[in-house]
């Protein structure tokens, strides 16, 4: 009989820990909102953290300088909320968007964090509408995913975000890519073969007893593909100032977390990088795919969100 009970108990501690956590970043986050940054072109790439960037950017020549900033949320949804607000709204009406992970939309869809209801009672977003956007481009809503993983790959991205930069007369440009969010996709893509357990589902495989030093390494494959596609958005837009930054950082066991639960305050988690730079549209590259005219397939968005580990 005593087990429920544990359960029961434990289930109420972590509904509790994320009412009064959410409830206090809603009103008051902690971190620095990208919009009270001076930017034309931010670059975000999802779950990147700060010494996994610091560590690659020495192989990249545009990004020479990764300085380090405090996120206002640890997961996708948590930083959404707390970054697209009604204090920004002006900066809002005058920025593009370009993004790939889905739970972005679904996050300003819902205009919260897409807490529980319980958490629910406690929150008080601010949270603005994807209408509030000069232009937000919800990539996954159309674009076909890539079929060993199930996720869009970068380059569809890169390919909307330059389309989107020359054809709309935006103060700013955010553009938010997947990478190198798991499942980590670039070994298996380079080697033409079926993702491994620890490179799609990388959390269970630690959880498991598996090897923290394989999951780093591909992690930080996953961030070293997804930087050749920056480097073709930087060498195709024009930015007097570009950023690349992440929404988010990412544990690998740390005290016991795996992934980005949503409103840990550690910083392994909030400390994110921030390198500063420029971008200058060579005209090099012309992009290959351009938006379908049709409706959001939400059963698709589903599915890539579930490959991305949403459940």
């Amino acid at each position: 009989m005593s087990r429920p009970v544990t359960r029961n108990v434990s289930s109420y501690t972590k509904r509790l820990a994320e009412a009064v956590l959410l409830g206090a970043s809603s009103r008051r986050p902690f971190g620095t909102n990208v919009f009270s940054r001076d930017w034309t072109l931010l670059v975000v790439l999802d779950a990147c953290r700060y010494d996994a960037l610091s560590r690659v950017a020495r192989e990249v020549d545009v990004l020479d300088d990764v300085r380090a900033a405090y996120s206002v949320g640890s997961s996708t949804r948590e930083w959404t909320a707390n970054t697209f607000t009604g204090a920004y709204r002006d900066e809002i009406q005058r920025t593009a968007v370009v993004c790939g992970n889905a739970r972005v939309t679904q996050t300003l869809d819902s205009r919260d964090a897409m807490e529980t209801e319980f958490a629910g009672r406690f929150t008080a977003w601010d949270t603005v509408e994807t209408d509030d956007f000069l232009v937000f481009d919800s990539v996954p809503d159309y674009a076909p995913p890539e079929p060993r993983s199930g996720i869009l790959l970068p380059r569809v991205v890169t390919d909307r975000a330059i389309d989107v930069a020359r054809n709309h007369d935006a103060d700013r440009l955010l553009v938010h890519y997947i990478p190198p969010h798991n499942p980590y996709r670039a070994n298996a893509l380079r080697e033409n073969r079926e993702l491994a357990d620890y490179e799609y589902r990388p959390f269970d495989y630690l959880r498991d007893g598996g090897d923290r030093s394989v999951v780093w390494n591909a992690y930080l494959e996953e961030l070293r593909w997804v930087l050749d596609d920056v480097e073709l958005l930087l060498a195709n837009v024009d930015a007097d100032t570009a950023v690349v930054t992440a929404d988010h950082g990412e544990l690998f066991g740390h005290l016991g977390l795996y992934s980005h639960p949503t409103g840990v305050p550690l910083p392994r988690l909030r400390r994110v990088p921030w390198a500063e730079t420029s971008a200058t549209d060579t005209g090099s590259y012309e992009p290959h795919y351009d938006r379908p005219d049709e409706d959001r397939v939400d059963a698709d968005t589903a599915a890539q969100l579930e490959h991305l580990g949403y459940r």
